[in-house]
Order: C-alpha cells, then sequence, then structure tokens
C-alpha cells in the first residue's frame, strides 16, 4: 500500500523548506524579501546631510543563519546618538569641521581650516548627539511588507 500525493507533499515541503533557508541567496527566500523591505523603511528614516549614508544602506548576507542589512558605521551613531567627548591629537578635522581619522602632520596639534581661516587646537570638544532610533522600526516595517502568509501559500500550491 502507498500514500497517495506522496511526491505532491515532497515537493511542497521542499519548496517550504527554500524560502526558508537563509542560507540561499535568492528572490525567493524570506529572508531576501526581509532584506529589501527593511531596505526601503529605513532609508528615508535617515536625516540626509550628503547622502552617503542613507545610500551605503543595504541587504547584506547572513550571518549564523540570520539576515543582515548593512551600512556605514555612521548609521549607530545615528540611532544611539553619542556622548560628549575630547577627539584626540591624531584626528583632523576636514573642512566643513568633521573629524577625520587620516593623521595631519606631526600629530601634535590639529590643523585644519574653517571659514577660510587655519585654525590650530590640541584637543576639540565634540558636543552629545542625541539618538534617533530608526533601526528596530524599520525591521518591523520590513516584516510588515512581506504579506508572507499569502506568499507561503503561493509557494505551497505551485509546488504541487
Amino acid at each position: 500500500m502507498s500514500l497517495q500525493g506522496a511526491d505532491e507533499l515532497r515537493r511542497r515541503l521542499k519548496a517550504i523548506g527554500v524560502i526558508a533557508d537563509t542560507t540561499r541567496s535568492g528572490q525567493s527566500s524570506l529572508a531576501y524579501r526581509w532584506q529589501q523591505g527593511t531596505v526601503r523603511a529605513a532609508k528615508p528614516m535617515i536625516p540626509v546631510r550628503t547622502g552617503a549614508t542613507r545610500a551605503s544602506i543595504r541587504p547584506g548576507g547572513t550571518r549564523k543563519g540570520k539576515a543582515t542589512v548593512v551600512g556605514k558605521y555612521t548609521v549607530n551613531f545615528i540611532d544611539a546618538g553619542s556622548k560628549a567627548h575630547v577627539e584626540p591629537r591624531q584626528a583632523g578635522l576636514t573642512k566643513t569641521g568633521r573629524v577625520s581619522r587620516r593623521k595631519r602632520g606631526s600629530g601634535k596639534v590639529l590643523k585644519f581650516t574653517m571659514g577660510g581661516q587655519t585654525m590650530f587646537r590640541k584637543k576639540v570638544n565634540k558636543p552629545r548627539i542625541s539618538g534617533r532610533p530608526f533601526k528596530k522600526e524599520a525591521a518591523r516595517k520590513g516584516l510588515a511588507s512581506l504579506n508572507w502568509v499569502n506568499y507561503i501559500y503561493d509557494i505551497w500550491n505551485r509546488a504541487a
């Protein structure tokens, strides 16, 4: 005696396994669809000065079986904020007054140009930056945009 519909059941279970597999990189996985939705939700939430941070948000790979969304390191400072701190002597400032991690000169003083005037400083006091949390909300919106129940139904029915 054999089970009727066993082949169809195997195909359906295999199809469900493929969409739940986060190690596969493809548009058929739920993880990939979540990443795309999260990127679409996160980009408008990031404040724009130059647009480089917003443009850096993109779907990442998978780490330890978890799908990721990646971007520039400054995204974390926008999300969580930062404490007031003193920039060390080795750091320099760019023309706009932002801190550059490249060493300038001997490292004894900071030399930078601001407003057409050259300035020398031993240290720079950076003020506190309040956080603008958006990462969790973007992940929630990405998950809500999946419409995953209907997606699973479609995959299940197409596999038979």
